[in-house]
């Protein structure tokens, strides 16, 4: 990690997902203890992650935990979606259709059967009515994790991310209950 901070990383994704932990490092490699990717990003004010607030991968302490750590603008809210995306129940691959690997999807959440969980089968949408139930976030800083940060972290915020003058009019408008109402794509409703 820190290699790779020293050329120029500054964000990492799935924050807590597949990371190792304190008790996993010490299981390979004894001890002393040593740090490991979380710790890394928690320590170095200039990192910013992402978390998969579908209410499955993380528990409601882990994405307050981030959001208070991190804070809006180092961090995103992501899908980590796939095909099975807002599909029901059954059997899907991940990468090619004809020879990706299998997962099963619940409706809810992916999982390989045997090895856990295997990627969010949920929008967007529902990670910013989790991550606002999880954690209290105000509402603003919630839709700003799952909008502007992802565009300045991506590095496209100079045209997406923000309702400003010249930047594409990509509007998402939610209902009372923040579920998706209508959607607009450069000013134009498509649906």
């Amino acid at each position: 990690m820190e290699r790779a901070f020293a050329v120029g990383m500054r964000h990492v994704d799935h924050f807590w997902c597949a990371m190792s932990s304190v008790p996993s490092v010490r299981a390979r490699l004894g001890t002393p203890m040593r740090g490991s990717m979380e710790q890394f990003v928690l320590a170095h004010d200039e990192m910013s992650t992402e978390v998969i607030a579908d209410g499955l991968h993380l528990s409601p302490e882990l994405l307050t935990f981030a959001w208070k750590m991190k804070g809006a603008q180092k961090l995103c809210l992501v899908t980590d979606a796939n095909r099975a995306l807002g599909m029901p129940p059954g059997r899907y691959r991940f990468g090619p259709c004809d020879t990706g690997t299998w997962f099963e999807s619940d409706g809810k959440v992916g999982f390989v059967p045997g090895a856990g969980l295997a990627s969010s089968v949920v929008a967007l949408d529902t990670m910013v009515r989790t991550m606002k139930r999880d954690t209290h976030a105000p509402l603003e800083q919630v839709i700003r994790m799952a909008s502007l940060t992802p565009a300045e972290r991506a590095g496209v915020a100079r045209s997406v991310g923000s309702l400003e003058v010249g930047k594409r009019a990509d509007v998402l408008i939610l209902d009372t209950k923040m579920h998706v109402k209508r959607v607009f794509v450069d000013g134009f409703c498509a649906v």
